[in-house]
């Protein structure tokens, strides 16, 4: 029995047009329309970046007068004859496609019927003002400065996807011009794209990059920290850069050498060579420890070096397919250029094997500017710069990722700022170094590549801004790159460059979470940083939510911003232990050593590395495992070599975890690890962390009864648990043995559903305290996370804050809960006690002198816990804590921050100018608005409109008591409208301008 053709080919609009229909999967069909019927492959299919099978799926085709139908086990596209019109159903929805005839302007074009709610996601890196694309046309060009990397891809909410397959640069009018209608057109011979249906954004995704090819997975190295060094270092220098970072304890893994590396800067021809001067290797003995690259690598780097390329890659790839066995599988196409045209030129990476055969791990790929440099240029295979400026970074990353690959049997880290639709098969992308671009813009580029199959991304890291530092090192991988300046992590002022340290190490921890993420999105398309409406299409809040992603399954990253949009569900402040319920409008406070705002979505499984240097440094047999029960959660764990390609033959160890939690009881279940790889340890154990808020009343594992013990490094010598009871989490050590379950039966002390906060913070972090090392979470596998009971926190705040009214009520809230319910003298002196433990642990942390702070209260205080009568000691205790709290103020007013006292000199400048907005004195103090904002309220206590308008109301009350005019103490304090003057002078007064002067 013959086999059956992979597409239906018929004549339409009266003859004049050849349309054939390839149907790829029982829900993907292929649609191409050409005059003369020839159908000549694109070049995408010819060089082998998108792959179609060989075989159709099974269908079959009906005939209904002008109409035929092809239908299949999941869907049913239906053509006329007569005009190319389509109609596809599927799922319950339809699709309807019309098609115009070919133009000698325009081309072939499609219009596709948009729905009213109808909403489509995509185009990778076409614009960085929105994610929600309908409302815009759409070009699908590289624009130096502006995107680097559209892709033609869309998908819709009534769960259909459209890939548009060519080269050639188009336009997409997504309901811009007609908002009912999705249109575009292609120029030249003939029009090519694909249709699929899937229920859901993340099903469409999959069956797009079945098409496309899945997101390479990087080698685990590469998810750490990469730093690019200043383009004129030599090697002396570029050796003390990664000393630095040894020192300081920063963890880093790859080490980058701008273009300076090459003897002719900007070296794009195949004969580059090291820079004699600054990276002198002997050509005797050019390899080994003893080399700049040996040394680097000695400290744990893998060397990367920047390049750029105009060669013809074109040449090569028509060389491959001249050569039989790598001759398309469905035969369509020839050579553009035949054997005598061109000599066997040498392939673009055989200059660089040299290069890695010294050590270098890395590469990585800046712009082209071919379109600048050779828009009249006929390539080799006969195209123009219009059917190969799209084409040339696909043909570049995909002939460095094999050319690797073939050298080393290692897995590629090659990283591209410019990209099309394939790339993510064959290297990692960068946003492009991009000066003037706003962060926020970046994070948008990262949503939307995301949206577009496009897995492996990040941007240009801000190291001199918390919410640079906080959004740089929570993205699918992470670079500073120094180029021309100075932006070495150990190079920062105290605070920031402990906070760049203890974000580093956290994601070093969380690496088997972020690379089974990794593992995830090459299996499925799914990709790391996920923008919202990927995960929640069905919240019409995240339509078109810029400033925030779900960061893998169980993390909620928010950045730039100070309010936050919780999905439906329960959310854990990671910083600050809070828990929330969603769908919720959260206005948030940003700690002061941290970034922005990260959350853990309740009945999250998160697996953590101890702290190392860099990947590779130490085995990790013992893990730790933080579970967040809620209901029924799981997770899987992959692991597998982290370099090689054995994990693409099924060289992967999975290990899945389950939470299982209800009122009473809380049931993990630790599988046991399912496959092998090379290196992988024989026994694994886990330091488990499980968030139950309330003490058990018992813990069994595998039946077995555990003891409670307080001391957590006895846990790994004898069956024990731990409960901390400032964080609700109970800590317990388990070795792998078959599949282990771990039984917690709760107590009854409070509800597990209260507010109470219980995750977040390393020992004591909960507390803002001013030395951010100890506030960081999860900064070691042996300390406990805890939260703290909301007056307990908010006792912290007033006293970190100078702020005696926050205090007080906080102390307040203390003493009824503890000494007004006492009914026993020892439980007053005891809760005495531990009110005091809370005001001496503020100082302590502060390093002040208690006796200096105190003063005469001094010998009372130290005697407060043996106080029975709770009158006498509430009164000390809260006249004692009203001096910490004053003197916490004056520490707070005698050490304001240097931009804060540059913006109170601008206001005391400004003072007779109707507006002075905080978003201009930022732009003069080149730093984040929000950022300056949360510094001056810190520093301050008042918020920056607040103190502004307290400037203005005092120096007109100084002018109208000194005989101003009122006319004119308005003028001088920038009113422009005297009679709103006196209106805000008498509400802040309490008194108009006229009565004062009385």
């Amino acid at each position: 029995m013959p086999e059956q053709r992979t597409y239906v080919h018929f004549q339409t609009f009266a003859g004049t047009c050849h349309m054939r229909i390839h149907v790829i999967a029982p829900d993907t069909f292929r649609v191409r329309l050409c005059a003369n019927g020839d159908f000549p492959e694109s070049a995408l299919v010819r060089y082998g970046i998108i792959r179609f099978p060989a075989t159709a799926a099974g269908y079959t085709v009906t005939e209904d007068g002008d109409c035929t139908s092809i239908h299949t086990e999941k869907a049913v596209l239906q053509v006329d004859r007569t005009d190319g019109r389509i109609a596809l159903s599927y799922l319950r929805q339809s699709l309807s496609v019309n098609h115009t005839p070919s133009d000698a302007e325009r081309g072939f074009g499609a219009q596709l019927r948009l729905s009213p709610d109808e909403r489509l996601y995509g185009l990778g890196d076409e614009s960085r003002e929105t994610i929600m694309k309908r409302g815009r046309i759409a070009r699908i060009h590289p624009l130096k400065s502006v995107t680097l990397a559209p892709i033609p891809f869309l998908m819709s909410s009534l769960g259909w996807g459209l890939f548009i397959n060519t080269t050639r640069k188009h336009e997409i009018d997504i309901g811009c011009t007609d908002p009912d209608r999705l249109t575009f057109s292609l120029s030249g011979t003939q029009l090519d794209y694909v249709l699929y249906t899937g229920n859901g954004y993340a099903e469409l995704l999959n069956k797009y990059t079945d098409t496309t090819g899945k997101p390479e997975l990087l080698p685990i190295w590469a998810y750490g920290f990469t730093f690019i060094c200043n383009q004129q270092a030599n090697a002396r220098e570029a050796i003390e850069d990664g000393l630095k970072f040894r020192r300081e304890d920063i963890p880093c893994d790859t080490f980058g050498l701008e273009s300076n590396w090459m003897e002719k800067h900007y070296d794009r021809s195949t004969t580059k060579n090291w820079h004699p001067g600054r990276f002198y290797i002997p050509d005797w003995s050019p390899k080994g420890q003893h080399t700049f690259i040996g040394t680097l690598a000695g400290m744990g780097f893998k060397l990367s070096l920047w390049l750029s390329c105009d060669y013809d890659l074109s040449v090569y790839e028509e060389q491959q397919l001249r050569q039989p066995k790598l001759q398309s599988a469905n035969g369509d196409g020839s050579a553009a250029v035949s054997d005598s045209e061109h000599r066997n030129e040498e392939a673009w990476y055989e200059h660089l094997m040299k290069f890695v055969d010294q050590g270098v791990k890395a590469f990585k790929l800046s712009e082209s500017n071919i379109a600048r440099d050779h828009s009249a240029r006929r390539w080799g295979n006969g195209m123009t710069i219009e059917e190969m400026e799209l084409l040339y970074s696909l043909l570049l990353s995909k002939q460095m990722y094999n050319g690797f690959k073939q050298q080393t049997g290692l897995r590629p880290m090659i990283y591209s700022a410019e990209s099309y639709a394939g790339i993510q098969q064959y290297a990692a992308l960068w946003t492009g170094g991009m000066e003037s671009e706003r962060e926020n813009r970046t994070l948008i580029t990262i949503l939307n590549d995301g949206l577009s199959g496009l897995s492996n991304v990040t941007n240009d890291m801000n190291i001199h801004s918390p919410s640079g530092i906080h959004f740089g090192l929570l993205q699918p991988w992470c670079m500073v790159n120094s180029w021309a300046y100075w932006r070495h992590p150990c190079l920062l002022e105290s605070r920031l460059r402990t906070m760049f340290k203890n974000y580093a190490k956290l994601r070093y921890r969380l690496l088997p979470y972020i690379y089974s993420a990794a593992h995830t999105a090459a299996r499925t398309g799914m990709p790391i940083a996920r923008a919202m409406p990927l995960l929640y299409p069905h919240d019409s809040r995240m339509d078109n939510i810029l400033t925030q992603y779900m960061f893998g399954d169980a993390f909620l990253v928010a950045a730039f911003t100070e309010r936050v949009s919780l999905p439906v569900g329960a959310w854990i402040d990671y910083w600050t232990g809070e828990r929330h319920s969603g769908p919720k409008e959260l206005e948030y406070d940003v700690p002061d050593h941290v970034g922005g705002p990260l959350f853990v979505r309740a009945g999250a499984i998160i697996p953590m590395w101890p702290e190392m240097d860099y990947v590779g440094q130490k085995a990790v047999a013992r893990m730790s495992l933080h579970i967040y029960p809620h209901g029924d959660s799981d997770y899987t764990l992959y692991e597998d070599d982290g370099t090689t390609f054995g994990y693409a033959t099924g060289e992967v160890a999975s290990t899945t975890f389950s939470c299982e939690s209800i009122e009473r009881q809380t049931v993990v279940r630790i599988g046991k690890r399912i496959g092998q790889y090379a290196g992988m340890p024989v026994k694994r154990s886990y330091d488990t962390f499980i968030y139950t808020n309330t003490k058990p009343s018992r813990v069994t594992v595998n039946g077995e009864t555990y003891k409670e013990t307080a001391q957590a490094r006895k846990m790994a010598s004898s069956p024990s648990w731990v409960f901390d009871r400032l964080s609700g989490c109970t800590q317990l050590y388990i070795e792998e043995s078959g599949t282990v379950q771990i039984e917690i039966v709760h107590g009854t002390e409070k509800s597990r559903d209260s507010n109470r906060p219980r995750a977040g913070r390393a020992k004591a972090d909960v507390r803002a305290r001013g030395d951010a090392a100890q506030n960081f979470p999860l900064s070691a596998d042996t300390v406990l996370m805890p939260g703290s009971p909301d007056g307990e926190k908010h006792l912290e705040i007033g006293l970190e804050r100078g702020d005696w009214d926050k205090t007080r009520d906080a102390l307040e809230l203390l003493l009824k809960e503890r000494v007004d319910e006492a009914r026993h003298p020892d439980e007053v002196r005891e809760n005495f006690l531990y009110m005091c433990g809370l005001l001496v642990r503020f100082l302590d942390s502060k390093g002040w002198p208690m006796k200096e702070v105190i003063g005469e209260n001094y010998e009372l205080f130290l005697g407060l816990q043996t106080m029975s009568a709770k009158a006498e000691g509430r009164a000390l205790l809260l006249q004692v804590a009203e001096q910490v709290t004053a003197y916490s103020r004056n520490a707070r007013n005698s050490s304001v921050h240097p931009l804060v006292q540059r913006l109170m000199e601008m206001v005391n400048k400004s003072i007779d100018q109707q507006f002075f907005k905080l978003s201009d004195a930022a732009e003069l103090l080149h730093v984040n608005a929000s950022h300056l904002s949360r510094l001056f309220k810190q520093d301050t206590g008042t918020s920056f409109s607040d103190y502004v308008m307290e400037k203005k109301m005092n120096y007109a009350k100084q002018l109208l008591q000194g005989g101003c005019k009122v006319a004119d103490a308005a003028v001088s304090t920038g009113f422009r409208d005297t009679g709103y003057f006196i209106r805000v002078f008498r509400k802040y007064w309490g008194v108009t301008p006229g009565e004062l002067k009385l």
